[in-house]
């Protein structure tokens, strides 16, 4: 009778039929579109990625507290903020100890997300800190950014019911190909639900991962997130010697824990993090960093470590939106693309093949919002 109930609680929960479930995923998109573009305003040479970080998460904060006051609903940080440069991939919002302060000739991938009563949005975008702002960037960058914005505009079309996730996978590596890059590991089309990032679905678009190649079949009703990461190397990727600064609640753990301090912050994270990552960043009192490692030990808190690419020299890009498929079996982008950085490259994926033809296509995004 239990599993029952939960089960009917888990189908109603994500049913994309309901205009208020719509309404809360399509605010939290809202506030992603708002906030992403004034993070990206403020990349620039002698910028702090520290300051960065945490001033996106303040802006998070800040927007989710002004929606959905009528009743109590949990609402903020679904993924801290993310600035990620040159050959850093993903969970890099370091400390000041740690910081990175942006050049001219950096290229610069920013990631964030927002929940609504535990739906969300996340997206990210790839800038370039040009030195001649009226030239474009040529050469391996420029190829990057073309692979993984055309990757992930191809992804989106082929978002619909009725295809499976394999078909995404070749697709989104035929695009790599063309511009002589390859899928970085963690590379990912993701199902989610509400308070779950890593729902049943999901196709790993390098294979070096050895996880499935995406055999599901998309259907009406559900909800995905498009993470496309390109390299100019090898794919392959290594966790940073930095200590994390990045953590997620685990929630099939229980411990009674002894420090006053690990219990402070467990209590702080719980309430203001749910079941969502967050960044020591934007832990207000330092002292509360305190608690940490114990929660960590004893499994209460999961770390994600900063990723690199593997050799240090390769080029890597990255776009990320999130995309709902309605009842109609059609996908709808709610995350908004962003203007490209300016770049040229001498690669291009060939007019007469089928993944032309694709993207050439229309397809349907929400409204930008206005908050």
């Amino acid at each position: 009778m239990e599993v029952e109930y939960y089960k009917q609680k888990f189908n109603t929960d994500n049913d994309l039929s309901n205009s208020v479930i719509i309404s809360k995923y399509r605010s939290a998109a809202d506030i992603v579109n708002v906030i992403l573009p004034q993070i990206i305003s403020r990349i620039v040479p002698g910028a702090s990625v520290s300051e960065l970080c945490k001033y996106g998460d303040q802006l998070i904060f800040s927007h989710t507290s002004k929606v959905y006051n009528k009743t109590k609903v949990e609402k903020g940080v679904a993924l801290p903020t993310m600035i990620c440069v040159n050959h850093c991939l993903q969970y890099f919002s370091p400390l000041p100890e740690n910081d990175v302060i942006l050049q001219h000739g950096d290229l610069v991938k920013v990631e964030l997300g927002v929940h609504i009563d535990g739906y969300t949005a996340s997206a990210a975008h790839t800038t370039i800190l040009n030195p001649n702002p009226q030239q474009p960037i040529e050469g391996r960058s420029a190829d990057a950014v073309a692979a993984a914005h055309f990757g992930a505009e191809v992804a989106l079309r082929l978002l619909k019911a009725g295809n499976k996730g394999s078909d995404i996978v070749k697709a989104v590596n035929q695009v790599a190909e063309a511009f002589k890059c390859v899928t970085v590991e963690g590379s990912i089309v993701q199902q989610i639900r509400r308070y779950v990032l890593q729902a049943e679905n999901f196709a790993i678009l390098n294979q070096n991962d050895g996880f499935p190649d995406g055999d599901f079949m998309i259907n009406s009703n559900e909800v995905y997130t498009v993470n496309i990461l390109m390299s100019t190397g090898n794919g392959l990727i290594r966790e940073s010697d930095l200590k994390p600064t990045i953590y997620q609640r685990n929630i099939n753990e229980v411990y009674n824990l002894k420090l006053k301090a690990a219990r402070t912050v467990f209590k702080k994270i719980t309430d203001n993090y749910s079941v969502f990552p967050f960044s020591l960043n934007s832990l207000e009192n330092t002292r509360d960093r305190l608690g940490i490692p114990e929660c960590v030990t004893h499994g209460l808190l999961r770390p994600y470590y900063a990723l690199l690419e593997n050799t240090g020299q390769a080029v890597v890009t990255q776009f990320k939106f999130t995309a709902l498929v309605g009842t109609n079996g059609n996908a709808t982008r709610i995350t908004s693309s962003l203007q490209l950085p300016y770049v040229y490259s001498e690669l291009s994926i060939p007019p007469e093949t089928d993944i032309a033809k694709l993207l050439a296509s229309d397809v349907k995004s929400a409204k930008v919002k206005s908050i």
